[in-house]
């Protein structure tokens, strides 16, 4: 004769098998739960490239291969992009001339990832619209703008610090608003080196390069501003992206490596909190998974009783 569902049960929790029921609700409890509102650091940025023609200086390599400064920079923006944070939200601009054109406004990181490779993908030289490359009128045009955006992101600039024209340290000037309402890192791209620059034609193509009687060059020594006497001339003009960067209360980051921009990406500091709908089924799950281990454990189970 088959037993009861009763005395099925009382065989099953007899001997320490009650910890069965918890496995059972935890599970549930695993199926069942929505996501729900956590209060997590969050980000927000803006990564605007400099896309003037010192930066198709090739002073940087990727597997054995020269690359240019963009494609460099490009590079590591990717990399730092690959164990992304759900609650990062990025987007893209460029700047040549004086000012910034926006070409992606910050959106959320894990659901666009494709398509924020794919927008990354399409920046290159072809995209500056003007040939000057006057990097403090940029970064001050663009600590004024990025205020109308909602939320406010950090702006990461990427640039190798090469003003063109020449900036004379009489027009060097500071960000005449509230220091720390905009936050941010000025980047610098590029190596110690002097090289040339190369000249591109109207579709990207290159034509040749820079000569010394073609820019206008520095008169004398080289200055704070980072002017020299080889305009025509490129490598990274350091200090004046560290004078730029305390002028507008940036902190500065020289691109090493592909993996030099995780410091800046993740700086806590340029966290805000954010309610994150979070997905924690994972710990009902966990439990649970923590109590069967101890069912089947032979050693770990103190109530069952001894069989004879």
């Amino acid at each position: 004769m088959r037993p009861g569902l009763g005395a099925y049960l009382r065989n099953a929790l007899r001997g320490g098998g009650w910890l069965l029921l918890p496995v059972f609700v935890l599970l549930a409890v695993a199926a069942w739960l929505p996501k729900l509102p956590v209060t997590r650091d969050a980000y927000d940025h803006l990564v605007i490239f400099d896309v003037s023609q010192s930066m198709n200086v090739e002073d940087y390599q990727l597997d054995g291969k020269p690359v240019s400064r963009l494609e460099f920079a490009k590079h590591s923006v990717a990399e730092a992009l690959k164990n992304p944070k759900c609650d990062t939200r990025i987007g893209w601009g460029v700047f040549a001339g004086r000012k910034v054109v926006m070409l992606l406004a910050p959106v959320e990181v894990c659901r666009n990832y494709s398509a924020l490779l794919e927008a990354l993908s399409g920046i290159d030289g072809r995209m500056a619209f003007e040939r000057s490359s006057e990097i403090q009128e940029g970064l001050l045009w663009t600590m004024i703008n990025v205020r109308d955006l909602k939320p406010l992101p950090t702006v990461i600039f990427m640039t190798d610090g090469q003003e063109a024209p020449p900036l004379p340290p009489e027009r060097v000037r500071s960000y005449d608003g509230q220091i720390g309402e905009v936050r941010g890192w000025v980047v610098g791209v590029g190596g110690d080196e002097p090289r040339p620059i190369p000249k591109t034609d109207a579709e990207g193509a290159r034509i040749g390069y820079w000569r010394g009687t073609e820019v206008l060059q520095w008169a004398g020594a080289a200055s704070s501003t980072g002017g020299t006497n080889h305009e025509h001339l490129s490598e990274l003009r350091e200090p004046h992206l560290q004078q730029l960067a305390k002028n507008v209360g940036f902190d500065y980051l020289r691109l090493v490596d592909s993996h030099s921009l995780d410091q800046a990406l993740h700086d806590r500091k340029l966290s805000h909190p954010a309610e994150v709908d979070t997905d924690l089924r994972w710990i009902p799950g966990g439990l649970a998974l923590l109590l069967l281990a101890g069912w089947f454990w032979p050693d770990w189970r103190p109530f069952r009783r001894p069989t004879t």
